[in-house]
């Protein structure tokens, strides 16, 4: 009678285990198919929102205004408000902008940053 009531009880823990590890399941499908959709809806956009211009560079959207801060990238507003859009040929051409053109150039600002430490080190 014990071992049946001990089997009982891991059965029961098992039973929640699974539960508790179908509804993290289902949860994350959840998010999956909705970023899905949401990419699939931004193919068909040509004006973004920040959070959508966020996704399209997969960057955290706060940074978006950090870009157009530094003039990397543009953004729009409309007059008299304070919600601002990018359009889709813009972010695109800030993605290609940052080719490996530019990154072979960066390599090379770095080597020099670095001969410079060394020098000084040196002395």
């Amino acid at each position: 009678m014990v071992t049946t009531k001990f089997n009982n009880m891991k059965d029961q823990e098992r039973l929640q285990l699974l539960e508790a590890q179908v509804s993290v399941l289902v949860s994350s499908q959840k998010e999956f198919t909705s970023k899905a959709l949401q990419l699939l809806a931004l193919s068909a956009k040509t004006i973004y929102s920040k959070e959508e211009a966020a996704l399209f560079l997969n960057l955290d959207p706060d940074y978006l205004y950090q870009l157009k801060f530094h003039g990397k990238l543009k953004a729009y507003k409309k007059k008299g408000q304070k919600k601002i859009y990018f359009r889709k040929e813009d972010l695109e051409e800030y993605l290609i902008s940052n080719s490996a053109s530019e990154d072979i150039e960066d390599s090379n600002d770095y080597d020099d940053f670095e001969g410079d430490i060394l020098e000084k080190w040196k002395k």
